[in-house]
């Protein structure tokens, strides 16, 4: 495994941040940087041998920065929504920074997103570490954060999450990477499947019900491999309200750390194939729905409309408010461990 480190540039606080490069002997690569413990490029060769990123993302950190689409970012303390902003945890309430309409968003504005991590790499694999202090973006607890990253020779990268409290807290974390397998202007041609026969209703805001619904006979139904823009501009409510699929699907009703196969994505020609395994129980599956060619990438690449897709390992948004659904409350001492494997074939 070849290891470089470059600087990824200031903040506009002025501190330096650095990229780290992972690249195995097939070509492909992951660069990932410590500002939001960031996977920044992922370099994937095709069955022609021809090596691309397929992620979206910026030159130098102030592009994340500046950015509002948390692209590659490490997510926490809580991903997806948190109702209202506030929670009860040890007849306790707690207030949180509110950050989507009503609601707090994967973490709320100052989220692991933007926080410096420390990290140092070792054979295979670069770990970031952050200690996130007690009350940090209102939320309860010390907690000791780890972030792996580990590129293998088979194409395979691993995101390991592990953390510890020293009180009760709430931690649901995800990597928020932007994906086009193809490079083509939009994904709605790029191929899917979810290995789902649920999902979690939305409302208005996109914020989940509490109902979960099966997906069959619905815009929701990858449980057999199709395109993603097969049903984005149907009549569904639930799609017109989030401008396309944002929305949850249901692995496992349990947080049972089980590892499993969650989804399937290949590119219009198929010449990549992501398989993505998680123990994770919940799939958010984002299109891109807010891109708007506003913001320049790369090379001052506009990212247009439902330019990539994301695909969000995580316990279920809402959780907190929904008691049904599985807990996103870590309990002093005991040890929060996370895993997702992004297989490229």
């Amino acid at each position: 495994m070849k290891v470089t480190v470059r600087s990824f540039g200031s903040t506009l606080g002025g501190r330096e941040t650095a990229l780290i490069r992972l690249e195995n002997s097939r070509g492909m690569y992951a660069e990932l940087c410590n500002y939001g413990a960031t996977l920044v490029s992922l370099g994937v060769p095709d069955k022609n041998g021809e090596v691309r990123d397929v992620i979206l993302g910026f030159d130098d950190v102030v592009g994340y920065e500046k950015s509002r689409y948390y692209m590659g970012a490490t997510i926490g303390r809580h991903a997806g929504q948190i109702k209202n902003g506030r929670f009860n945890l040890g007849g306790r309430e707690y207030n949180l920074v509110i950050n989507d309409h009503d609601h707090t968003m994967h973490g709320g504005p100052d989220g692991f997103h933007r926080q410096i991590f420390r990290w140092h790499a070792d054979g295979d694999a670069v770990k970031f570490l952050y200690n996130s202090p007690d009350g940090e973006a209102g939320f309860p607890g010390n907690l000791n954060l780890a972030v792996f990253y580990r590129l293998k020779e088979d194409n395979e990268l691993t995101i390991e999450y592990t953390a510890l409290c020293d009180s009760d807290t709430v931690l649901n974390m995800t990597n928020h990477a932007y994906f086009n397998l193809s490079g083509e202007e939009t994904i709605i041609n790029h191929l899917l499947r979810i290995y789902a026969d649920e999902y979690t209703e939305v409302d208005e805001q996109g914020m989940p019900t509490g109902n979960i619904l099966p997906v069959k006979n619905t815009p929701y139904d990858f449980t057999s491999l199709r395109s993603i823009g097969e049903s984005i501009a149907c009549d569904d409510p639930q799609m017109k309200w989030v401008h396309g699929y944002d929305h949850n699907w249901v692995l496992s009703r349990k947080n049972d750390r089980e590892l499993r196969l969650a989804c399937e994505l290949t590119d219009e020609r198929r010449l990549r194939t992501l398989m993505l395994y998680t123990n994770q129980c919940g799939l958010q599956m984002y299109s891109g729905n807010y891109l708007d060619g506003l913001e320049c990438g790369r090379a001052g690449t506009a990212y247009p409309f439902r330019g990539a897709l994301c695909l969000e390992p995580q316990l279920f948004p809402n959780g907190l408010g929904i008691p049904h659904f599985p807990s996103p409350i870590l309990r002093k001492g005991e040890t929060y461990h996370f895993i997702s494997i992004y297989k490229f074939t």
